[in-house]
């Protein structure tokens, strides 16, 4: 190597220490610990020999780089006369190059094994020093991973080191012939790596858990969006890619549509790994869409509160008509939820999914019915009220007149109050529009032509009640049948049995007869 080429060499890896490592915080992660593993791997392999397969070359480099990393971060070994062993650990976790450290003592370890395996053709006794490489190398990986086990590391990385974990195991697996196992931890790596290495889609999975996560995206992702273009970018940055992901899987899945890959824990049925993967990603980019439209949504029902509405620059103002189009697709969106391979026995998810689809299904009904107030057709409007309370007490009934647990859906039980108030409000408004027909039948419109004292709990249509002669009362009033005034009959008296009076008549009878005796001859006492 020419001295030029050396010095090139020299300044561009003593570069890649000044500054954290490729990807080394992302932009939504805060103040997290981020480092692209898979393509920090990717690029050191390419620059540096294993373009051409040359191992010993990549291990050199390897070897310069822990040397550079440990200078620079002041994690020294000992010295020439010395060696003193240091661990790192979690605390010193305040850059992503204690990282790197490991990453790097795998790559050596992994490469030192492959020139070995390469030299054990011609001397078989090099196996032994291969199996003992590749079981550092492990061990290496295993660290790295536990080390990424940390809240201070992000999503990606976490995933990426398991990733790089699995695929050290397997190759350690397959050196000792152990093929079942060795399946396994491949098929692991590919569950976590495949279109990673591709598309990056981890990005967009991780983002995504920061929009559904609400409590730890406070200070980044949509949490610091300033504004509704600034969320708007955010959602369009997921959806594309995770539609860029989503399509490189739709082409492996052509691909090995003959040859389906083992499933990772033997317990996943006919749907394959990769068919899972692309559910998991389908599901992220419907439910990013389902977030960004109800963000929109949100701000649409704001602006439609604003009082009064003017026309600004020529923009066109807010109308209920757009939020029906953007909850036609939510719900389109969430129809499309239940029919993702895989899922369709989830009776937990499925019935989440029925209950978000009432919810929105209530807001669209809502909507529906402020546009046709809009333009005074009172009657469908007064039926479309109707049917959001119908659909919000069968949201309750199921979450058990509780506020649901789902962060991202809308409270019904503001829906209901805000329906009670505008259905009293236009009926109100129906009775007063002087300009109903009234030759228009409705279901609203009275069909008895009953005072409205007899009517007070059903609400119709009629426009006699502002006139000079509404019928409020009947007058003149009804004759109404009155009870009479009451006879009474002793229905007793033929069942009642008198007690004897003889004793008492004889007595009577004597002093009867000598007062008439006495009477007569003069003898009075």
């Amino acid at each position: 190597m020419s001295a030029e080429r050396q010095l090139g060499t020299a300044m561009e890896e003593n570069k890649e220490n000044e500054r954290p490592a490729a990807g080394g915080k992302s932009a939504v992660l805060g103040d997290t610990l981020g480092l692209e593993i898979l393509q920090i791997i990717k690029e050191s392999q390419q620059q540096h020999g294993m373009r051409h397969g040359d191992f010993q070359r990549y291990r050199g480099y390897c070897s310069r780089r822990l040397r550079r990393l440990r200078k620079t971060l002041g994690f020294k070994m000992g010295n020439r006369h010395k060696f003193t062993g240091k661990k790192v650990t979690v605390d010193m976790l305040s850059d992503n190059r204690y990282l790197l450290l490991i990453l790097m003592d795998a790559e050596r370890a992994w490469s030192y094994a492959m020139q070995l395996k390469m030299e054990a053709n011609t001397e078989p006794r090099k196996r032994f020093h291969l199996t003992s490489r590749l079981r550092k190398a492990v061990k290496h990986g295993e660290k790295l991973e536990r080390l990424c086990e940390s809240d201070r590391v992000d999503a990606k990385t976490k995933l990426e080191a398991q990733a790089y974990s699995a695929y050290l195991n397997g190759m350690l697996q397959f050196e000792q012939q152990q093929w079942q196992a060795a399946m396994k931890a491949f098929n692991k790596c590919n569950w976590f790596s495949r279109v990673c290495r591709k598309k990056r889609f981890l990005i967009a999975c991780y983002e995504q858990y920061l929009l559904q996560n609400h409590g730890g995206d406070a200070e980044c992702g949509l949490g610091s969006a300033e504004d509704d273009e600034a969320k708007e970018r955010l959602f369009e940055s997921v959806l594309s890619e995770c539609r860029d992901a989503i399509q490189s899987v739709r082409e492996e899945l052509k691909a090995e549509q003959r040859q389906r890959d083992a499933v990772m824990d033997g317990e996943m049925g006919k749907v394959s790994t990769l068919q899972y993967l692309h559910s998991y990603l389908s599901y992220i980019k419907l439910s990013t869409a389902i977030q960004r439209n109800e963000s929109m949504a949100s701000a649409l029902q704001k602006a439609l509160l604003r009082q009064p509405q003017t026309e600004e620059d020529g923009k066109r103002t807010a109308r209920p008509q757009d939020l029906i189009r953007l909850y036609d697709i939510i719900l389109q969106n969430l129809a499309e939820l239940t029919q993702l391979p895989g899922l369709e026995d989830d009776q937990s998810f499925q019935k989440e999914i029925v209950l978000k689809t009432l919810v929105y299904k209530a807001y669209r009904c809502f909507f529906i019915a402020q546009s046709y107030v809009l333009v005074k057709k009172w009657s469908e409007a007064l039926v479309l009220y109707d049917r959001v309370l119908k659909y919000a007490k069968e949201v309750q009934a199921q979450t058990g007149n509780k506020k649901s647990n789902i962060k991202e859906l809308p409270d019904v039980q503001e829906l209901i109050k805000q329906v009670n108030a505008e259905k009293y409000s236009l009926q109100a408004a129906a009775i007063l529009d002087t300009t109903v027909n009234t030759e228009e039948v409705s279901p609203y419109q009275a069909k008895e032509n009953k005072p409205l004292l007899e009517r007070l709990d059903n609400f119709c249509l009629d426009p006699s009640l502002v006139t000079k002669h509404a019928r409020i009362v009947p007058f003149p009033p009804d004759f109404h049948p009155i009870p009479c005034k009451p006879l009474f009959f002793d229905l007793a008296l033929n069942h009642v049995a008198l007690p004897s009076l003889e004793d008492k008549l004889e007595q009577k009878a004597k002093s009867g007869l000598t007062g008439y005796i006495k009477g007569i001859f003069g003898f009075r006492s």
